[in-house]
């Protein structure tokens, strides 16, 4: 961890894997943003975690607002914050997305927006490419983005008993996260000065859970480049959303993970 910590714009907040992050991010004085639908859910789900109410009123701003409006994302990557000057942040941790609806057929469920995962991204990268210049001049900010096992071309990244589930009961939601992914290799492939991201990391967990922490011991870690053409998935069965939100911090966040995996995505799982 470098002494001045670095600056965080997380979207997703209120879900598992994203709030787990946030909560350790707040924990260790990270000043942090985050895009709410539902601000005051938000809060309540923090306070909840044992986050004091200083700690919010000092570390986080909650933009009110739609990951689909541009304002309202723009405003997340450049938070204001009164008493101080107005930069662009640091990293960028998404992890938008939307639960299955198994009634009134809990064998066919539903997704009242299959394209969600897509459209965030592509909002968000166009608020990155918008952003104003920061003055010292500083890198752009690297993005990390919560996907999913199940949807490599290059490689087998979940068990065989899995794979009916994954294709039927996820299909939809896969699909949208395989064209955010997409999405991503593209703006990759542009030159430096075009593109919205420093650099990006694609975290794909295997099944989530609501279970505990675990640690990292617990954690198997695979990796595939889909730019290099290489691939070494973990293969597991599942993977809290508390353990993938301990790694996002721990490893991206807080520590020098994201060289190492820079432009990958990367398998977790137990």
């Amino acid at each position: 961890m470098t002494a001045t910590k670095r600056t965080v714009a997380f979207f997703g907040a209120t879900g598992g894997s994203i709030l787990a992050c946030l909560t350790l991010a707040l924990k260790a004085g990270y000043n942090c943003s985050a895009l709410s639908r539902s601000p005051s859910k938000l809060q309540t789900l923090l306070l909840q975690r044992s986050i004091s109410q200083a700690t919010l009123d000092s570390h986080l701003t909650i933009i009110g607002g739609d990951i689909r409006d541009l304002q309202s994302v723009s405003q997340t990557l450049v938070p204001s914050r009164p008493g101080t000057t107005n930069h662009p942040v640091d990293l960028v941790v998404s992890g938008i997305g939307r639960p299955p609806i198994f009634a009134p057929n809990p064998l066919n469920p539903t997704f009242d927006d299959p394209t969600i995962c897509q459209d965030a991204i592509r909002t968000i990268l166009a608020a990155l490419r918008n952003l104003p210049a920061a003055s010292p001049p500083k890198p752009k900010p690297w993005l990390f983005v919560l996907s999913t096992t199940g949807i490599s071309s290059r490689a087998r990244d979940v068990p065989f008993l899995l794979t009916p589930l994954y294709h039927w009961l996820l299909a939809v939601p896969h699909k949208d996260k395989k064209e955010m992914e997409a999405v991503f290799l593209a703006e990759a492939s542009k030159p430096a000065a075009d593109r919205g991201m420093e650099n990006f990391v694609i975290l794909r967990p295997s099944l989530l859970t609501d279970g505990a922490r675990l640690g990292s011991g617990q954690i198997r870690v695979g990796e595939e480049d889909e730019i290099g053409g290489t691939a070494s998935p973990a293969v597991g069965y599942t993977i809290s959303r508390e353990d993938v939100g301990g790694w996002l911090f721990d490893e991206l966040v807080d520590g020098k993970g994201k060289e190492k995996y820079a432009g990958k995505m990367v398998s977790v799982t137990y």
